[in-house]
């Protein structure tokens, strides 16, 4: 389904997750950025007060942004808002479906998904007030209807290709993008360490020279090394990988044929692997 077609609450939930995420890693790269200004501005070693005054300002900016991430922690709304979002969709999936436990008349299951979309929330108060975005929107849009008035058939190929598919296809996409990013930062990583140690050295069989990078260098692997473990690059490869092996195992179940038990059941348990690896993930990301 397209993002549109999810109820308002996802897509409020989303907007919430997206600007918290772009908050957070601006705020951070920011912080990176000024310390490796200030170790470069050190490098100068320049006695003038106006070098000295530039030095402070950008430590004051790098403080401030310090501040700002433990004092407004965009990641927890981060994490708060896909979690909600991950929540929303299994259940969405499951009402489109007809799987348990929205495989009663419409009119029920109308009001018991408006139930749970309001459990949802109420297990998230802390970002509830902040789901200010999409409020004009509906909560069961006119695709999730007619999705759910689809014969057996149709659901079934629609719930194979658009949720197992595509989340198959994301998950080893994410596991190999993440296995080459790490490869490569920490190849950067390498490289820069070896620069400080050459200059290190250097320094040994140059003394006179007043003049040397070698904090800078240090600094620069410091950033770095913060940013591959802010990112997680290596444990999300790992993470993805294992839930991309998993939904192929579910995949492989989703060609036989069904009645409407069978296909409520299975949805069920394709939809409890799903919500199994998000929640795990987001309890790594708040431990």
């Amino acid at each position: 389904m397209k993002h549109s077609d999810y109820p308002a609450l996802y897509q409020s939930a989303s907007a919430l997750s997206q600007r918290a995420q772009s908050s957070f890693y601006r705020a951070f790269l920011f912080y990176m950025g000024l310390l490796v200004i200030a170790s470069a501005i050190s490098v100068i070693n320049s006695s003038s007060p106006e070098v000295a005054i530039l030095q402070a300002m950008v430590l004051l900016g790098a403080l401030g942004c310090a501040l700002f991430l433990y004092l407004s922690r965009p990641d927890r709304n981060w994490y708060a808002g896909r979690a909600v979002t991950e929540s929303i969709k299994t259940i969405t999936w499951r009402f489109i479906s007809k799987s348990e436990p929205f495989n009663h008349s419409d009119k029920v299951d109308r009001h018991d998904f408006g139930l749970k979309l309001k459990a949802i929330v109420d297990q998230n108060k802390g970002v509830a007030g902040l789901l200010t975005t999409h409020l004009d929107k509906l909560q069961i849009t006119p695709e999730m209807e007619r999705l759910r008035q689809a014969s057996l058939i149709e659901r079934q190929d629609y719930y194979r290709t658009h949720r197992i598919d595509d989340q198959r296809r994301w998950y080893a996409d994410k596991a190999g993008a993440n296995r080459r990013l790490v490869d490569r930062f920490f190849w950067v990583l390498f490289v820069i360490i070896g620069m400080a140690i050459f200059f290190a050295v250097a320094k040994v069989s140059f003394p006179t020279t007043s003049i040397w990078p070698t904090d800078f260098f240090v600094t620069v692997a410091a950033a770095l090394l913060s940013w591959i473990q802010a990112k997680r690059f290596q444990e999300l490869s790992a993470s993805y990988a294992l839930a991309a092996h998993e939904i192929s195992l579910i995949r492989q179940q989703a060609d036989n044929q069904m009645n409407d038990d069978e296909f409520s059941q299975f949805v069920g348990d394709a939809e409890s692997a799903f919500s199994r690896e998000h929640t795990q993930w987001i309890a790594r990301r708040d431990s």
